[in-house]
């Protein structure tokens, strides 16, 4: 069943593949007919005619007569979709909706259309296809995806449609039958309401899957927790799975598997390779905030291939990971994509330079026309003319008491520059007088080094800005506080309020408007 589905999979990537890769050569065609695409379908639209799409002609006409906006300014237009309006966005009909968020809170809907679910589509096949001629033992076993979040009702609703694609694997087209059969998990599990319920019965499932090769997910921190809850829980996990494990082996496979287990996971060693032997590739997120969880799960795995995930969101698949090269590739065909630079100027995909840190600004299927995503990326090579690219953070989660603007992506560079030895948080305080908290979570086999903060001040001043406010005094030095189980604790503050740990990212500055998660940690202004 496994070589079946595998071989399946290969043979319908191939030419998804081949397709993708003879167009690298020319990014300005394949976006130029992004763009002529979108607006052709949509010029009769309710924003179409707002904004003049039937004298659009060009991607220099797109960009004179539509301007940039957010979540806020399509969030009228989305509003009527979802009281009932048609043609508001797109001509295609709406199929479901997916809720995201950021640190400033409130959920964002956006809606689906067959051409937005395409997009990852014609992302997904070149991967795959890519992936399994690169690390051919990927096949040589089951999989593990996470894609839904957990406790998600198929009956849940915004207006007439639902949220979130009720087909599993839905971004994966045709690929779904083959997927599903691979799956270690069973797809089920994504529907239990209680989340103790559903981390015990994935474990269980994983743990049974000796023969796993590829696991999927977006923030690694999805999978160490995962792994966490499997050596704290390990004795109580074991004797359950051994009746599973009886019901179709024989007694000596299941006492070997069992003994191998507990081996591993009760062990005092920190390399877990001996769970799932065949494992080839962990795919994640493994750049700006993720970077030290992804070198984390390296050390759990050091035999596994750590791949980049690239930047896929749900309001747009951006890059991806293909071919040869640092970073990921742009997404050429699932989009038209447009670039802020450092002075605020839009350049488009066919105008960037090697080296250069751009703001991503999409427009898609799903009716996202030059939508701002606060998405920072930094172009570190091309494939043929075409851009690959690494995630810095976002641009939108800035914090400015005394002037200083600082941004996650360069908070994130800084705590790269001074090598924290383990998760790390900033925090703006006020009082006694404004000044950062640099929060980092305990390590006991890392003693904290208490000129950490220092450094991280010398650092921050490479911001003018944070400079010019230390150097006159309107923001004090750096303070340094540890805390056990910071990513945990922050998991569960999100958790309580409705975020799904699926795609959880891991923040490395909080605003003023996280003093709830703060003052729950007992870290008092100081």
């Amino acid at each position: 069943m496994v070589a079946d589905a595998w071989a399946g999979i290969a043979g319908a990537t191939v030419a998804a593949g081949a397709q993708f890769r003879a167009g690298l050569g020319d990014v300005e065609v394949a976006q130029r007919h992004s763009l002529a695409s979108l607006i052709k379908a949509n010029r009769l639209t309710a924003f179409g005619r707002a904004n003049r799409f039937i004298d659009i002609t060009s991607a220099e006409s797109f960009r004179s007569l539509v301007p940039i906006g957010d979540y806020a300014a399509f969030q009228p237009y989305i509003d009527r979709i979802i009281g009932g309006d048609d043609a508001v966005l797109t001509a295609e009909p709406v199929r479901f909706f997916e809720q995201t968020g950021g640190s400033s809170g409130g959920a964002k809907n956006i809606p689906y259309t067959d051409t937005a679910l395409k997009s990852f589509t014609d992302c997904l096949y070149p991967w795959l296809g890519d992936l399994i001629a690169r690390r051919p033992a990927v096949t040589q076993g089951r999989s593990y995806f996470a894609l839904s979040p957990v406790g998600r009702s198929l009956d849940q609703r915004i207006g007439a449609y639902p949220l979130g694609s009720p087909l599993p694997f839905a971004y994966f087209g045709a690929l779904r039958s083959s997927l599903i059969e691979l799956s270690a998990v069973p797809m089920e599990l994504r529907l239990l309401a209680d989340f103790d319920t559903w981390q015990r019965e994935t474990c269980l499932y994983l743990l049974q899957a000796e023969d796993l090769a590829l696991i999927w997910v977006w923030s690694p921190t999805y999978l160490t927790e995962i792994l966490r809850a499997m050596r704290r829980d390990a004795l109580n996990l074991l004797p359950t799975l051994a009746s599973r494990l009886a019901i179709s082996q024989d007694r000596n496979s299941v006492n070997r598997r069992i003994e191998t287990l507990e081996s591993t996971l009760c062990g005092s060693s920190n390399d877990l390779s001996a769970i799932w032997p065949r494992l080839d590739t962990i795919s994640c997120w493994t750049d700006a905030s993720s970077k030290g969880f992804a070198a984390e799960l390296q050390a759990l795995f050091p035999q596994a291939f750590m791949q980049s995930k690239g930047l896929m969101s749900t309001e747009a698949a951006v890059s991806f990971p293909f071919g040869d090269g640092p970073g990921s590739v742009l997404a050429a065909h699932s989009g038209f994509f447009e670039f802020i630079d450092e002075a605020g100027d839009c350049r488009f995909a066919w105008q960037l330079e090697i080296g250069r840190i751009y703001r991503v600004v999409v427009s898609t299927g799903s009716g996202l026309y030059r939508y701002d995503t606060h998405d920072m990326v930094e172009v570190v090579g091309f494939s043929g003319d075409t851009p690959r690219l690494r995630f810095c953070g976002r641009a939108g989660v800035t914090v400015d008491m005394c002037g200083e603007k600082l941004s996650e992506a360069f908070v994130a560079s800084c705590l790269e520059r001074i090598s924290v030895p383990s998760y790390a948080l900033l925090a703006a305080r006020t009082t006694p007088r404004p000044h950062y908290q640099l929060l980092v979570e305990a390590c006991s086999d890392n003693p904290l080094d208490g000129a950490i903060a220092e450094r991280l001040d010398r650092a921050l001043t490479a911001n003018p800005q944070y400079e010019y406010a230390r150097r006159i005094g309107q923001l004090d030095f750096v303070r340094l506080t540890s805390i056990d189980d910071l990513y945990g604790r922050w998991k569960r503050h999100r958790m309580q309020s409705g975020a799904s740990i699926a795609g959880m990212k891991a923040p490395v500055l909080l605003r003023e408007v996280d003093s709830v998660f703060l003052a729950g940690l007992g870290v008092a202004e100081r």
